[in-house]
């Protein structure tokens, strides 16, 4: 395995925050991106191991980011029409939820980087650092 595989579901999640932030979907996303991370952290890792999984995840993490809170997103456009809302102002009230789980997120990416990769120890600091998060920005 190389050192490099762990860095690819960081990558990963950064990249699909990007595309579905820019082309507004999630799905388009996820059939652009799961062909290059799943391959990709496959051969790096050696195998199916924890840096595969994680590169799944930030596929589905990355994309679901942009899917809520692009202002191009179908979602974003229906929930902000059928509410009677002005579209960028919806828009502007998403994004400090889903910029506050991405940090959490990318926090989370950077310790599996440094080697830390037990996924149930991952889901409660995850849960940690939100309820901090929120306690401080609140």
């Amino acid at each position: 395995m190389y050192k490099s595989a762990r860095l690819v579901p960081l990558i990963v999640f950064l990249a699909s925050m990007l595309i579905s932030s820019t082309t507004g979907t999630s799905w388009g996303t996820f059939a652009i991106m799961m062909p290059i991370a799943v391959p990709l952290a496959y051969k790096l890792s050696g195998g199916l191991g924890p840096e595969v999984i994680a590169s799944i995840a930030a596929v589905f993490g990355g994309g679901i980011f942009g899917d809520h809170c692009s202002p191009v997103s179908d979602t974003t456009v229906l929930s902000s029409s059928f509410t009677s809302c002005d579209h960028i102002d919806h828009v502007v009230t998403q994004l400090p939820y889903a910029v506050t789980a991405a940090c959490v997120g990318i926090i989370l990416y950077i310790l599996f980087l440094l080697g830390f990769t037990n996924g149930i120890a991952f889901l409660g600091l995850g849960v940690v650092l939100l309820v901090i998060a929120h306690y401080l920005l609140s």
